[in-house]
């Protein structure tokens, strides 16, 4: 027997349809986000104790929770400018700071790999959790969005200058992500190929709504 409802059923199916893609926009660039953080928050575990002799006390002068964010956007191929950390020294200078101490430990190169990798995942779980009529790539835009803005944000806090000279960088040197590479590479070009792989990836397990055909009785 072919499915048959009346306009005023329907009607409030599409209704509901509408919130749970509006909802998966909300939660897909919180998700988004939050990778970003989660991102930003294992590079400060990874490298916190990393830096000993003049890079130690540089990185205290800096702030060690700016550090930590410079090197997150270097795992982006995002150089930090005026200033480049070495294990147990400072450079004056633009570079990789991350690729500098994955050279003198090379555990640490698999930190290159975590802001793709958690954009993958993500992209993933939010496609995967989307309304069966929802195109999957709504998924991966929704999980760009969040990455993107909190990526151009906390470029902008990194940016803040550190009061106070920093050991061995002269006093009138200016520290930040190269603004250019931070926004053409970590908000913008990551989000867009991972997140979207991660979506295309789960696309074919999306989320079927319980239909309400089924609490109707006879």
């Amino acid at each position: 027997m072919s499915d048959r409802r009346n306009p005023a059923e329907l009607k409030r199916e599409t209704e509901v349809d509408a919130v749970a893609s509006l909802f998966l926009w909300v939660k897909g660039s919180a998700v988004g986000g939050l990778a970003f953080l989660v991102g930003l928050g294992l590079i400060h575990f990874l490298v916190r104790t990393r830096f000993v002799g003049e890079a130690a006390v540089a990185a205290s002068s800096v702030g060690r929770w700016r550090v930590s964010a410079w090197i997150y956007y270097n795992a982006h191929l995002v150089p930090t400018e005026g200033i480049t950390f070495e294990r147990a020294a400072v450079v004056a200078e633009s570079g990789n700071s991350l690729a500098r101490l994955a050279a003198a430990d090379s555990s640490l190169f698999v930190a290159f790999l975590l802001p793709p990798a958690l954009l993958v995942v993500t992209g993933y779980a939010v496609a995967k959790r989307r309304p069966r009529n929802v195109h999957w790539l709504r998924a991966g835009l929704a999980t760009f969005v969040g990455y993107f803005f909190v990526a151009v944000v906390f470029m902008l806090v990194a940016s803040i200058q550190p009061e106070g000279a920093v050991q061995g960088v002269p006093t009138d040197s200016e520290f930040r992500p190269n603004p250019w590479y931070a926004i053409g590479l970590a908000a913008v070009a990551y989000p867009a190929v991972f997140a979207l792989v991660g979506a295309m990836l789960g696309r074919r397990t999306a989320w079927n709504r319980p239909s309400r055909q089924g609490k109707r009785r006879p």
